[in-house]
């Protein structure tokens, strides 16, 4: 992937993670705009993407071989614009910060040529095995830690994170 406006828009925004975020034929909707459950699906990809990219087999492997499971807790999705078929989208994933047992990661989808943003995502991520939440081992903070070039906030861990995307 090369540099473009919609990559230099996701790194102007902190974005460390940005990748190419395809749409198919069936993402769009009557109209020929992207549909929103479709932006849901692209941010699901997204966030998996991540998973694999920066925090690579050891995390991976460790939730196959503890029976763990990765879960997103709460979705918020701001829709920013629509999206055309014959447009092409990028999108970066971060997380940005952690509260307790709980990460929170953002995301934004953007149009490649343009910069102009399709939707951004705010949520929260928990780690749950045998049906309870159960803590993040210490050294997946210190991969997501080094993902993210050491920035990562850590909120109160007794209370809960501010609810929605920062504005």
């Amino acid at each position: 992937m090369g540099v473009t406006p919609g990559v230099e828009a996701l790194h102007d925004d902190g974005y460390r993670f940005v990748t190419d975020t395809p749409t198919t034929a069936a993402d769009y909707d009557q109209q020929q705009h992207v549909n929103n459950a479709a932006v849901v699906r692209l941010l699901n990809d997204l966030r998996i993407a991540y998973v694999n990219a920066r925090l690579g087999p050891r995390f991976v492997d460790h939730l196959r071989d503890e029976g763990r499971v990765h879960v997103a807790r709460e979705l918020h999705v701001l829709y920013e614009s629509e999206g055309l078929p014959d447009e092409r989208f990028v999108g970066g994933a971060r997380v940005a910060a952690r509260y307790g047992r709980a990460g929170i990661m953002e995301e934004r989808i953007v149009e490649e040529t343009t910069g102009r943003p399709l939707a951004r995502a705010w949520l929260v991520q928990l780690l749950v095995q045998d049906g309870r939440v159960v803590d993040y081992p210490d050294w997946y903070w210190s991969l997501v830690a080094r993902a993210e070039g050491g920035r990562l906030r850590v909120g109160d861990a007794s209370a809960r994170p501010p609810w929605g995307p920062p504005a």
